[in-house]
């Protein structure tokens, strides 16, 4: 897949020495839930990620030269209890997820930019308790995944009108299966 890459990051790959880092965001009715791979909290373009550290982990990401539908799987372990309480209450499916690869400068930890790498929808979480530590997993599905659903849309006076209840250019469809039509007369 092409893509565009901004000057700062092209310059931060070829450069001597490098500090990637990768940010997740997972959209939440409550609110955004920010984190990255670092030690602690950081504030990035405004937002404030909080840092998982080697607690965290991201399944790999595929890309194929077909158009298919690929997921991605988030891992967090020895969570907060905050965050295990959102992954308990909040409703989750369908909502944004999206992966970013960073760069900070390796001199002085400063943040300078970012790439999107993925942008899906959450699917299925899982929370697995044992004794004092959680870990929680987030299922994600590409967008794509749309193309593979059917569509549950039919040519009918009773579908249209539950989508416009006040066209009415369905109507007389089902009257036109009998009639008759004199045609070049």
């Amino acid at each position: 897949m092409a893509r565009t890459v901004a000057s700062t990051i092209v310059s931060q790959v070829t450069s001597a020495s490098v500090r990637p880092i990768l940010m997740a965001e997972l959209e939440f009715d409550s609110g955004v839930t920010r984190l990255w791979n670092g030690i602690g909290s950081v504030t990035i373009e405004g937002n404030e990620f909080i840092g998982v550290g080697s607690l965290g982990s991201i399944s790999p990401i595929t890309e194929t030269a077909q158009i298919k539908s690929t997921g991605l799987d988030f891992t967090m372990a020895g969570v907060d209890s905050t965050l295990l309480a959102l992954a308990l209450t909040e409703d989750y499916q369908e909502r944004a997820a999206t992966l970013w690869l960073g760069f900070m400068d390796p001199d002085d930890n400063s943040y300078i930019d970012r790439l999107q790498i993925y942008k899906g929808r959450m699917d299925v979480m899982t929370i697995e308790e044992a004794g004092d530590t959680s870990v929680i997993s987030v299922s994600t599905e590409s967008i794509l995944v749309g193309l593979e659903r059917a569509r549950e849309r039919r040519f009918t006076n009773e579908d249209q009108k539950s989508q416009y209840p006040n066209d009415k250019g369905f109507e007389f469809v089902a009257s036109l299966q009998q009639k008759d039509v004199a045609w070049g007369r």
